[in-house]
C-alpha cells in the first residue's frame, strides 16, 4: 500500500481534503492510477522529445507536440497534479508560433517538473517497503552529531561534472550550509575517513564508482544521514535500485532550486516527513 503521508507531503498533488476521505476501494483505484502515470511516463517523454526533434530544418510541429502534451495534462489531471495540468493547457496555447528556443525552454522544464512527480511518487510507493526489507545489520552505525536546526549543516556533493558542483553551489548560496564538493566516489570515501557529513548529494552517473555504488560503501561504512541522488532518469526500476543502495530523496536534472532546497530542509530537519 502506498505511504499517504508521504503523497499529501508532494507539492503537486492536490490531495488535502480527498485523500483522507477515500475507502480502501477508492484508495485502490488512486494507487493504480498513480502506477499507470509512474509506469507510462518515460514512454509519453520521449514522445514529447522526439515531437522536439522532428523537423529540425522546418521547425517543430506543433501539432505533433501539442497532442502529446495534452495527453500528458489528461493524466496529470486524473492523479491530481491539477496546477500542473491546468498550467501546461494554459502554455500550450501561448507556444504557438513561438521559437524553438522558448519552446524548448518550456518543455524541458515541465518534463523535468513531471519526472520529479514520478519519482516523487515512487518514493511513496517503494521507500518504506525497501527500508523495512532492509533492517539493521553489522552491529553499531555511526550517527550523525546531532546539532540545532540554526546550526550550520555539513553537505557533502559528489558530482564527476564541474558544472553541476557549480549551480549546487550557485544555489545553496547565502543558506547555512556547508556544501563540500569532490569530482569522485574515491575522494568522496577519503574525506569520509575523517567527517561525517550531515547530507549526501550523489550524481548517478559517474565513471568508476557510480553513484549507487558509493551510496552501498557510504552505508556499509555506517553513515546514516540522508541521500540525495541527482538524477534525469525517472524509471521505476531506476527508481528501486537507488532506494535499495540507501536513497532518502532525488532532485531531477536541470535543477530546479525551490525543490532541491525544499528537499534538503526537509531531510534535515524534519526527516519523518
Amino acid at each position: 500500500m502506498i505511504d499517504k503521508q508521504r503523497l499529501l507531503a508532494i507539492s503537486n498533488l492536490k490531495l488535502a481534503g480527498k485523500i483522507e476521505d477515500m475507502n480502501d476501494e477508492q484508495m485502490q483505484q488512486y494507487e493504480e492510477l498513480l502506477i499507470a502515470f509512474i509506469e507510462n511516463f518515460p514512454g509519453d517523454e520521449e514522445k514529447i522529445k522526439n515531437a522536439l526533434k522532428e523537423n529540425l530544418n522546418e521547425g517543430i510541429d506543433y501539432n505533433v507536440l501539442k497532442d502529446n502534451l495534452i495527453a500528458m495534462c489528461k493524466t496529470l489531471g486524473r492523479i491530481h497534479a491539477d496546477d500542473l495540468s491546468r498550467e501546461c493547457r494554459k502554455e500550450i496555447e501561448e507556444l504557438r508560433g513561438a521559437d524553438r528556443e522558448k519552446i524548448e525552454a518550456y518543455v524541458t522544464g515541465f518534463l523535468s517538473t513531471v519526472a520529479m512527480l514520478s519519482i516523487d511518487i515512487q518514493m511513496a510507493k517503494y521507500l518504506k517497503t525497501a527500508k523495512t526489507a532492509e533492517g539493521k545489520e553489522g552491529g553499531e552505525a555511526k550517527t550523525t552529531a546531532v546539532q540545532s536546526a540554526e546550526a550550520e549543516k555539513t553537505i557533502l556533493a559528489v558530482d564527476d561534472a564541474m558544472i553541476s558542483l557549480s549551480m549546487l553551489k550557485k544555489n545553496l548560496q547565502g543558506l547555512p550550509f556547508k556544501l563540500i564538493c569532490v569530482n569522485s566516489g574515491k575522494d568522496a570515501l577519503v574525506y569520509l575517513k575523517r567527517h561525517q557529513p550531515d547530507m549526501f548529494i550523489l550524481d548517478i552517473e559517474m565513471p568508476k564508482m557510480n553513484g549507487y555504488e558509493l551510496a552501498e560503501k557510504i552505508r556499509e561504512d555506517g553513515h546514516e544521514a540522508p541521500i540525495i541522488f541527482l538524477t534525469g532518469n525517472s524509471t521505476k526500476e531506476y527508481v528501486i535500485k537507488a532506494i535499495q543502495a540507501g536513497a532518502s530523496d532525488f532532485v531531477v536534472k536541470p535543477l530546479d532550486k525551490k525543490n532541491l532546497i525544499d528537499k534538503i530542509y526537509r531531510h534535515l530537519y524534519s526527516p519523518n516527513v
